[in-house]
């Protein structure tokens, strides 16, 4: 065979393979698996960083306080208020750690929701060892209510739609930072709710409309965030 004809039976067997929808669809399978395995996790984490600055600034929202943020349909068990927590047998069981690991976990936890309260764990924690609440709670109320203080009335550093001191034109508490409000409420919680009760104890009395719809969104969500909690200083480790 000439090598004219050679060559054109060449080229024209090229250009099957690359016109070929195999090839097609080979070469868009590995530009995805190239942009998942190299771009998505950074782009996707920087336009969620960002989306949760941008609504932190700019909001001016209100978020109705009887109404929680989450529509959570999740079966969440009872549990028990009470400072139960025994740090000297959580610390024991640890390699590494230093800090108290609940500290620690509740920082990794609020990171992980983009939360502006996450450099105050350390409070979350010692204030409710202070007053003799579970350490999850006053944490995993403000999950429910403002997605951790990422929705709140502008200025307020409220994350718990709570109404009491210093309250602004539309009822809500005004705090100068989110280390008063922290303070604040786990003591006004410990006082007026008591540390035995459970998040469906709660529920009614701070969101009665949630209680008497007979769904309990309200408290499930809680105790889902409490769950998620535990899990995260269950394993600290492999976080």
């Amino acid at each position: 065979m000439p090598d004219s004809i050679v060559g054109k039976s060449n080229i024209f067997t090229r250009n099957n393979i690359f016109n070929s929808s195999i090839t097609r669809v080979l070469f868009l399978l590995l530009a995805l698996t190239m942009y998942s395995l190299l771009f998505s996790t950074r782009i996707e984490s920087f336009f969620i960083q960002e989306l949760a600055k941008v609504v932190r600034n700019a909001s001016t929202i209100e978020v109705n306080s009887l109404t929680p943020i989450f529509d959570i349909h999740v079966y969440a068990g009872e549990y028990n208020l009470s400072s139960s927590f025994e740090k000297d047998s959580m610390s024991s069981k640890t390699k590494f750690f230093t800090l108290d690991p609940r500290v620690l976990a509740l920082n990794k936890f609020l990171v992980d929701y983009q939360s502006p309260m996450a450099k105050y764990a350390e409070v979350f924690v010692e204030e409710a060892d202070k007053h003799g609440l579970d350490w999850r709670l006053v944490v995993s109320i403000s999950g429910v209510e403002s997605a951790f203080g990422n929705l709140i009335p502008k200025g307020s550093n409220n994350g718990w739609g709570w109404r009491g001191i210093n309250r602004n034109d539309g009822g809500w508490s005004m705090f100068n930072t989110w280390k008063e409000a922290i303070e604040h409420i786990t003591e006004r919680l410990a006082i007026g709710y008591g540390t035995d009760l459970t998040p469906f104890d709660i529920q009614n009395t701070y969101c009665p409309p949630c209680g008497a719809s007979g769904e309990d969104l309200w408290a499930k969500g809680v105790t889902r965030f409490m769950n998620e909690l535990e899990y995260y200083v269950n394993n600290l480790e492999n976080l």
